[in-house]
C-alpha cells in the first residue's frame, strides 16, 4: 500500500488540510501549509489523501473564499454536511508546478526537504528531514542516522542552496561538536 501512496503522490506537494465542515451545504474549512495565499484561487482539481483512513479522492474545487485564518471551499458534488464530513482530515496535494517558481534567495519548504547537506569540506552531514519556523528565521533539521543537527537558514551558516540538485552547503555552527 505504501508504494502505491508514494507513486500517486510523486511530484505532489501537500497544500493544506480539510479540517472541518462549515455550514450545512457541504462547505469545508481548508487550512493551508503555505503562506502563498493567492495560490488557492487557482485550485480546480486536487488529489486528496487521508492517511488515517488510507483513502484517496480526486476532487474538484467549485469555489473558494477567504475566512479569518483559513479558506472555505466547496467541493463539486458535496452538498450536505454529512457528505462533507467524509472529507474531514484529507490533505490536498497539488503538482509542484502549481506553485510559482521561487526566486533566488527564496524557497518553499518542499524544495528543501530531503536535500542532502554538506559542510564546507564536502563532508556529507545528512538529509533535511524537517524545517522549523522560529519567527526570526527558519531552521533546517538535518538527520544522519540517529544524529540530528539544527542549522539556522541564515547567510552566516548557509553558503549555497541548490534547489534543483537537492543539495545544501553549510558552514557548521560554532556550537556543533
Amino acid at each position: 500500500m505504501m508504494r502505491k501512496v508514494d507513486e500517486l503522490l510523486k511530484d505532489k506537494v501537500p497544500l493544506g488540510v480539510l479540517s472541518n465542515t462549515h455550514g450545512l451545504k457541504g462547505d469545508l474549512k481548508l487550512y493551508l501549509f503555505t503562506n502563498v495565499l493567492d495560490i488557492v484561487s487557482k485550485l480546480t482539481e486536487v488529489v486528496a489523501y487521508n492517511e488515517s483512513q488510507k483513502k484517496f479522492a480526486y476532487i474538484k474545487i467549485e469555489s473558494v473564499r477567504r475566512a479569518k485564518d483559513h479558506f472555505i471551499v466547496h467541493v463539486t458534488g458535496v452538498n450536505t454536511i454529512s457528505e462533507a464530513e467524509k472529507l474531514k482530515g484529507f490533505v490536498l496535494f497539488v503538482d509542484r508546478a502549481f506553485f510559482p517558481k521561487s526566486k533566488d534567495g527564496e524557497y518553499y519548504f518542499f524544495e528543501l526537504l530531503n536535500c542532502e547537506v554538506y559542510d564546507e569540506n564536502e563532508v556529507f552531514l545528512g538529509v533535511v528531514e524537517d524545517i522549523i519556523e522560529t519567527g526570526n528565521n527558519d531552521v533546517i533539521v538535518v538527520r544522519m542516522d540517529k544524529k540530528e543537527i539544527l542549522i539556522p537558514v541564515i547567510e552566516r551558516y548557509i553558503s549555497n542552496i541548490d534547489k534543483e540538485g537537492k543539495k545544501i552547503h553549510v558552514r557548521m555552527p560554532e556550537w556543533f561538536e
